[in-house]
């Protein structure tokens, strides 16, 4: 698979890591299976995956065999954007990729900091998080790829309207995310939800598209909650 990066500073700050998940892929294509067509590959493993019930993701898995009350924190990924095509992206405001990104993350980091401590190192006790908004299949084999550098920030805020391409992305992205034991990499859980419906909110504003990520941010921390039985936590 080859991944193509417009030649700005978030991108350009990502090539070693992509580069490095790209060659880890690789060396390991003979072990993993294939991902289905009309799947991103975000994932390492898709036959896990389960239809997910009427509150629920839409695929999902989840480790029987996981002690979760032995989680109490979380080192969470940078969340990425996919779309497949070459430069495919720059169809996509490079301001509304970036607040894109930047708000679904700090969404989480909000939200998770609630009832977990948030680090940045493995360690015992420690999940790491990986989520991912994409718009690819497998069978593209060129894809697109953005993430926020560390410490970046948008630079504009509040309830403007969205760009109508960026609208068409979001109403065709689904989000895929994974969870595994920092220290060891054995999975716990993986998820795959979206697209949108036909009668789901319109995301004509800013202010709605983070209504509707902190919905779906509720929604997984509420479930990582109260599987782990987790209670306040302090964020470092």
């Amino acid at each position: 698979m080859y991944i193509v990066d417009r030649p700005t500073p978030q991108r350009c700050a990502l090539g070693c890591a992509l580069l490095l998940v790209v060659l880890a892929t690789l060396s390991c294509s003979a072990r993993r299976p294939a991902p289905p067509a009309d799947m991103s590959g975000f994932l390492d493993e898709y036959g896990l995956l389960r239809a997910g019930g009427s509150d629920d993701v839409r695929l999902v898995y989840r480790n029987p065999d996981a002690d979760w009350t032995r989680y109490h924190a979380v080192l969470l990924e940078p969340v990425t954007i996919w779309r497949s095509g070459r430069k495919s992206l720059d169809a996509v405001p490079e301001d509304d990729l970036f607040r894109l990104a930047y708000d679904f993350e700090k969404a989480l980091r909000v939200r998770l900091g609630g009832g977990f401590r948030l680090v940045d190192q493995p360690g015992p006790g420690v999940m790491r998080i990986r989520l991912g908004m994409t718009e690819a299949r497998a069978t593209d084999p060129i894809l697109d790829v953005f993430t926020v550098p560390p410490g970046g920030k948008p630079a504009v805020g509040g309830g403007n309207a969205v760009n109508a391409e960026t609208r068409r992305f979001l109403d065709a992205a689904i989000i895929e995310g994974e969870i595994v034991d920092a220290e060891n990499g054995e999975v716990l859980a993986q998820g795959v939800d979206g697209p949108r419906g036909a009668n789901a909110p319109a995301l004509d504003t800013w202010a709605a598209v983070d209504r509707g990520l902190a919905r779906w941010v509720d929604r997984l921390c509420a479930r990582l909650e109260a599987r782990t039985g987790a209670g306040g936590a302090e964020t470092r």
